[in-house]
């Protein structure tokens, strides 16, 4: 089991220390999967990192924040 999820842990597009997001949809994004983690895995970020890993493996030029979005949506269909 991986340990619980830390915003400073993660390696996160950041400007001056800040995340960065280019538009409101990403930051949404982030919240949703942060917490997905927290509540559906008890703050286990593994299965999303493998999420993550196989949607940027399917499509590797597709945008960063589409990945994530790839990556959350097969993780939340995935639940039981």
């Amino acid at each position: 089991m991986s340990t619980p999820l830390s915003l400073p842990d993660l390696d996160l597009p950041r400007r001056n220390g800040e995340l960065a997001f280019d538009a409101p949809w990403q930051c949404t994004v982030f919240a949703l999967a942060a917490a997905v983690i927290e509540h559906a895995f008890g703050g286990d970020r593994e299965p999303f990192r493998q999420q993550l890993i196989a949607a940027i493996a399917a499509q590797p030029g597709r945008p960063y924040w589409e990945s994530w979005t790839a990556a959350l949506e097969a993780l939340v269909q995935a639940l039981p």
